[in-house]
């Protein structure tokens, strides 16, 4: 077999939607004559774990580990310890005032990130192993965006080394960036090095059209699109054991994703129709900015009919689906959110439940979702919304869904075994 050296920070048992793609990607990939091969920090600072996530890789596949060193070490000694602390600037917009301070620091004193110190020691590790193994292909994944500087740093030093680049989110003009409050000099280095690891990389590869045309844009050498998708086996569809009307929503949602619109036309509609006011249900894991759990509660017919589930593993997120009859996808409402698949579209896909998506006004995912007939797109503006909901409340599967088969994760990984092949 082939061997590729996969470079990335999210790896089991850490849990989340920065672990699926390339768990998945490395799952499939020995089928298609490729070794695996997972560099990966021996101890990194992860908010969630999920251990069952490790069944998912392959036999074939190497795992190598170096220890890291994070800031967040210090912030923790002298702070002490939050669940939230890697995503504060990312849950909620309303933090402390010592929140507000970390986050700046973060995004002025730390670029890309907070995991720059892993990179000089790793690319001293690697140069040795790579050697050593006759390794001649590389693939980087972020963010978090240093794991691109440890290939920046391979490449220079073998200039023969094939190296993709993979872009699970922009770097440079992420929307997120903005809630680190960067400097002039900040946002100046973080565009320079975007701009080298584009340019030395062989492809850079990305997970939607948009995204595709704004790395050519930025200067890539060459860029690729796989989108992110679902593995079959981790789908057991069953019929639903309530005759509740679930609207689900699993995962972060913060405030730059709140439906204030949605919840309004909910709250107008229970006022209106006692059957749908008996019916509905909220359910929500993962972190949850307080800002959008008040919004919901706001209205007083809607307290009591939100279900905060907390932290979720893979496995009991995918039993949700399940139960649920409508999954709520949220983009950001943002120059990032056009070009935005969230992984768990191709989720909903599998797991053939109706799609509520709210976002940008033309995005990507509002034209999946009408390729594949898979639910209803709004803007966030909209607010003629009660009817669409009505008709999926008294019709919730009534969509026939089209054209997902390509989204498997063992096809996509096809395309990386033949992407890899072509360089």
């Amino acid at each position: 077999m082939k061997k590729v050296l996969v470079i990335t920070y999210y790896w089991p048992p850490a849990g989340g939607s920065g672990v699926q793609r390339w768990l998945k990607f490395i799952k499939y990939l020995p089928k298609y004559n490729w070794k695996p091969i997972v560099y990966t920090p021996e101890s990194p600072y992860f908010e969630v774990q999920d251990e069952a996530l490790l069944n998912n890789i392959p036999a074939e596949a190497e795992i190598w580990k170096a220890p890291i060193w994070e800031p967040y070490a210090l912030k923790d000694l002298f702070f002490g310890k939050d669940i939230k602390s890697q995503s504060s600037g990312v849950i909620s917009n309303k933090g402390s005032l010592k929140n507000k301070i970390l986050n700046w620091i973060r995004g002025n004193l730390f670029i890309p990130d907070p995991k720059i110190y892993w990179v000089k020691p790793s690319i001293k590790t690697l140069l040795v192993k790579i050697q050593n193994e006759k390794i001649e292909h590389i693939i980087t994944t972020g963010p978090p965006h240093s794991m691109h500087l440890i290939g920046l740093g391979l490449k220079k030093a073998i200039p023969n080394l094939k190296w993709i680049a993979d872009f699970r989110d922009p770097w440079s003009e992420l929307d997120l960036l903005n809630e680190f409050q960067l400097n002039y000099y900040s946002r100046k280095k973080q565009k320079a090095l975007e701009s080298e690891v584009l340019q030395m990389a062989d492809i850079t590869l990305t997970v939607s059209e948009t995204w595709v045309e704004d790395l050519e844009r930025l200067g890539a050498n060459e860029a690729k699109l796989i989108t992110n998708g679902y593995d079959e086996d981790d789908f057991e569809l069953q019929s639903k054991s309530n005759d509740k009307f679930i609207i689900g929503h699993y995962g972060l949602l913060n405030h730059l994703r709140n439906p204030k619109n949605l919840w309004k036309s909910l709250a107008n509609l229970c006022d209106e129709n006692e059957v749908f006011n008996s019916k509905l249900e909220i359910h929500l894991s993962g972190n949850i900015d307080v800002e959008v759990i008040a919004e919901i509660e706001s209205y007083y017919c809607l307290k009591g009919k939100v279900k905060q589930l907390g932290y979720l593993p893979h496995e009991q997120v995918l039993e949700q689906y399940n139960q649920a009859d409508v999954l709520l996808l949220l983009l950001f409402n943002s120059k990032s959110g056009v070009g935005n698949y969230p992984g768990k579209i191709f989720e909903y896909f599998a797991a053939r439940k109706t799609i509520l998506a709210f976002g940008p006004t033309n995005s990507d995912a509002k034209k999946l979702i009408a390729k594949t007939n898979t639910g209803k797109y709004f803007s966030y503006d909209d607010t003629n919304l009660k009817t669409d909901i009505l008709d999926l409340f008294n019709n919730p599967n009534n969509f026939e869904i089209e054209n997902i088969e390509i989204f498997s994760r063992e096809k996509l990984s096809c395309d990386l075994a033949n992407l890899l092949n072509n360089l």
